[in-house]
Order: structure tokens, then C-alpha cells, then sequence
């Protein structure tokens, strides 16, 4: 799987600190819409085919804020504040286009923990003290931007192509285009089951498009769920 490649994050205690009122607002708007994230989703729990990949973004929204609170006054080096979101970013997508079934409100919680991470950057990097660093920590990330060039990706038959590493190609490349966008523009979207009958319903959807009740005798949202269930084990590791 390729994906654009940038610097690994740097990871490093930070205390708790006394937070300044602006980063008092930046880590209370972060875990709001991580709240928001867990909300979306909370219907998707009780399905089998839907709850383990719901769990897992949730919990990438919670990690997403994390990264904008508890750093006081010290956060103030936008590059690191970055580096430390954009694998979460990458999580948050790789996660969303691995489960079985793209569901509305599915869709809905990982664009909001796109958001979360966008917003709280854009606000962190806004501080004056930050100078020219602090408005290329945006410009270089923002919607339009092309500072970083790419071979192109995108769905294509309902699958997702992954744009290749930077400096591959000449198609301009920048968080809403690699974040954002694969989980915006996704054509396989289905409304949310209706409830009472979500296993019943999950298995309705699956035929519909082709896939099979059992697969060597074993029924299909069994596989499903161990399946995704191994994502959620990995990504935890």
C-alpha cells in the first residue's frame, strides 16, 4: 500500500503544564468533537459487521485530541504538533476504507476526526510566536495546496487507489487531499441499518452487492467480524 511518505513523528514526554487560554480552547474544541466522533458512531457498536471499525475511529478521535491537550505553553513547535497527527490521520483513513460495510454515520465520525485535527492544527499554529513556522504549518496543509506533488490516486470502481510517495508525480497533494477527500468523495457509502434487525440487515446489504451468505460453510459476517477484529488487535499493537 503506498501513501505519501513524511517524516516519522517526534515523540517526546511533555508535561501536563498550565495550559494558556488558548490552548485551554484548542484542547476543550478537540475533545468536544472527539465526543462528537464516539456519538456518530455509537449506533454501530450493537452491529456486528459495523462495531469493531467504529470502536477503532472512535478511538483515534480521543488519541486526536490528545495530541492538542495537556502541553501548557510548550506547544508552540507547529512541525511537531503536525508530525504527530498526520499518522493518526493516515490511521483514521486506513481504518475507514478497511471496514466491510462504509455506512453514512461511519463516514460521518472519520471526517469529523479529520475536522477535529484540522481545526485544533489550524488554531495552534495561528499563534503569532510562531511566525512564518506556524503559517506554513497551515499553508503547506491547507485545501489547494500544492507543496507536495504526488502520482495521482482516488476511487475508481469502487475501489480506493492510494496516490503515490511525494515527489512521485505531479499532482498536487495536501491533507484534504489525502485525508480528507478519500472518506468525502467515497461512492460506496450505504445509509445506516435500520434498527431492530442489524445483523439481519448487515447480511441483506452484503447479498445485495454480491457476497456470499457462507464461504466454505462458515457464515460471511463471522469472517467479517474476526477479520476486523484482527485490524482493531493490530492497530493497537
Amino acid at each position: 500500500m503506498s501513501y505519501v511518505s513524511f517524516p516519522a513523528p517526534q515523540r517526546r514526554r511533555r508535561g501536563m503544564g498550565q495550559l494558556s487560554p488558548t490552548n485551554q480552547t484548542i484542547a476543550a474544541g478537540a475533545a468536544s468533537a472527539a465526543s462528537l466522533t464516539g456519538t456518530l458512531v455509537g449506533a454501530l457498536n450493537n452491529i456486528p459487521i459495523a462495531g469493531p471499525i467504529a470502536a477503532a475511529v472512535a478511538s483515534i478521535g480521543v488519541l486526536l485530541a490528545n495530541v492538542f491537550s495537556g502541553c501548557g505553553n510548550t506547544c508552540v513547535e507547529a512541525t511537531n504538533l503536525a508530525n504527530q497527527a498526520e499518522p493518526l490521520l493516515l490511521q483514521n483513513l486506513q481504518t475507514y476504507l478497511s471496514a466491510p460495510v462504509h455506512y453514512a454515520s461511519l463516514q460521518a465520525a472519520a471526517l469529523n476526526n479529520f475536522t477535529l485535527t484540522w481545526n485544533a492544527l489550524v488554531q495552534a499554529c495561528s499563534n503569532p510566536s510562531l511566525g512564518s513556522a506556524g503559517k506554513a504549518c497551515i499553508s503547506d496543509r491547507e485545501n489547494g495546496s500544492c507543496a507536495y506533488k504526488t502520482s495521482p490516486g482516488g476511487w475508481a470502481n469502487g475501489v480506493y487507489v492510494y496516490p503515490g510517495a511525494n515527489g512521485s508525480g505531479s499532482t498536487c497533494w495536501n491533507w484534504f487531499v489525502g485525508y480528507h477527500d478519500p472518506i468525502a468523495n467515497d461512492p460506496t457509502v450505504v445509509p445506516d441499518p435500520v434498527g431492530g434487525s442489524a445483523a439481519v440487515s448487515a447480511t441483506d446489504l452484503l447479498s445485495s452487492v454480491g457476497v456470499p451468505a457462507t464461504v466454505f460453510g462458515l457464515p460471511v459476517l463471522d469472517l467479517i467480524l474476526i477479520g476486523a477484529g484482527l485490524l482493531v488487535a493490530s492497530e493497537l499493537l
